[in-house]
């Protein structure tokens, strides 16, 4: 009996071993959307902005009456010596209404507002952010396999070409030192794509924990690109003037400045009064008993106004709207610094992205001319006119162009999304 069990346990590994991984394709777009549904910052940005929300309907809620239940009950004693004289009971319900209040409310009403302007602004920021950091681990991935790619091509010629010399040196055609250098070059090339398969495996774990995948492993890219010319499709100068209105951290920006400048009224707003209309109802006199504080028929009502003003404070108030005047001025130092950045960093990617458009032109060519220089120097070699090591350095600037073609491309891609996002 037990050995028919180990034998079903046996059976059912071997089938699960025997389901394959799946690939899972994922497109860069699927790879951004499902980066933004799984970031933490954004969770907390989003949890904020309903904070801020609900401070809205606070700030809202304030501007309207309350009602409140007061009791009271006291001792009386005729002197120091502690001579009881008396006891007093009160109770009422009270409501209280705000006329005046110099536009304390109104201001906290407004900032509160601002704040979930800046709240969502900053969701936004952390969007782009998380959606520029995915396209980049995404590039990192697909670089990776491409420069893995360029290994295993260089390869199958460092194969090919072992092959000959193994066959040559057989025929005494080629000395030991020539062989033992083709030798060297293919296990060197192999070392180097047991290296890069690592560094696919690293890329893939960086974004599968951007996106929430739990088997990085399994995730295939999907090859994309851009327009070759992006910056003659473009006007730098009329993007450079949407940045005041779509640019999101000079967005940000400009809310801190608005929240500055309430801030200072509502400093301000400290030097009137506060009047509030009340209406009290219920045991309004002072009773000696008890019990006769829940006499209905000795409730009474009563209405009026209260009014308060802080006269005196030692220039507290006065310190409290410097400091916040100070506070705007230095929002709107950094609202200009902001713009000031993002213009400049506008600038460096457009400058960037052209450059790129001419160097992958020139890299490009230096992969056709680097292929053609190799198969000459093949034939050159088979001549015996070149030596081994001159054949090995003519592949080694092949694989190098075609890495660096390769890696240029791919930062243009970057760019490209890094300049769009400046308008969002």
């Amino acid at each position: 009996m037990k050995k028919n069990g180990n034998k079903v346990v046996v059976t059912v590994l071997l089938l699960l071993m025997s389901i394959p991984n799946f690939a899972q394709k994922i497109t860069i777009q699927e790879a951004a959307e499902m980066a933004v549904k799984n970031n933490k910052d954004i969770k907390i940005g989003m949890m904020e902005v309903d904070r801020e929300q609900i401070d809205v309907n606070k700030s809202w809620k304030q501007r309207f009456f309350k009602v409140s239940y007061n009791a009271s009950a006291n001792t009386h004693f005729k002197d120091v010596i502690l001579k009881r004289t008396g006891e007093s009971y009160q109770q009422y319900l009270s409501l209280s209404q705000p006329l005046f209040t110099g536009g304390k409310l109104k201001m906290g009403n407004e900032i509160s507002k601002d704040n979930l302007k800046l709240a969502e602004l900053k969701l936004e920021k952390t969007k782009k952010e998380t959606v520029l950091s995915t396209v980049q681990a995404y590039i990192d991935v697909y670089e990776a396999i491409s420069t893995l790619g360029v290994l295993q091509k260089s390869k199958e010629a460092l194969d090919e070409n072992y092959k000959i010399q193994t066959e040559k040196y057989n025929l005494r055609m080629v000395t030991k030192p020539e062989y033992r250098e083709a030798e060297r070059s293919v296990k060197d090339m192999e070392a180097q794509i047991v290296q890069q398969q690592g560094n696919i495996e690293i890329a893939k774990e960086s974004l599968g924990i951007l996106i929430g995948i739990s088997n990085p492993s399994n995730i295939e890219i999907v090859p994309f690109g851009v327009e070759d010319n992006f910056t003659k499709n473009i006007d730098l100068k009329k993007d450079m003037e949407k940045l005041t209105t779509q640019n999101t951290e000079y967005k940000i920006a400009q809310k801190q400045i608005d929240i500055s400048r309430k801030n200072t009224k509502l400093e301000k707003s400290s030097f009137y009064p506060t009047i509030n209309g009340t209406i009290n109802y219920g045991s309004l006199n002072s009773a000696n008993r008890l019990k006769d504080v829940f006499r209905v028929r000795d409730f009474s009502s009563a209405a009026g106004v209260t009014f308060s003003w802080d006269i005196f404070d030692w220039g507290k108030r006065k310190e409290d709207v410097k400091y916040a005047k100070k506070t705007e001025e230095i929002a709107e130092v950094k609202s200009e610094q902001t713009l000031d950045q993002v213009r400049a960093n506008m600038r460096k990617t457009y400058y960037q992205l052209q450059a790129l458009e001419k160097s992958l032109e020139a890299l490009k060519v230096a992969v056709e001319s680097a292929e053609e220089t190799y198969e000459l120097e093949k034939e050159r070699y088979s001549y015996n006119l070149i030596t081994m090591n001159n054949l090995l350095d003519a592949e080694a600037k092949l694989r190098q162009s075609r890495v660096n073609y390769a890696t240029s491309k791919l930062k243009y891609y970057y760019l490209v999304s890094q300049y769009g996002a400046f308008l969002d």
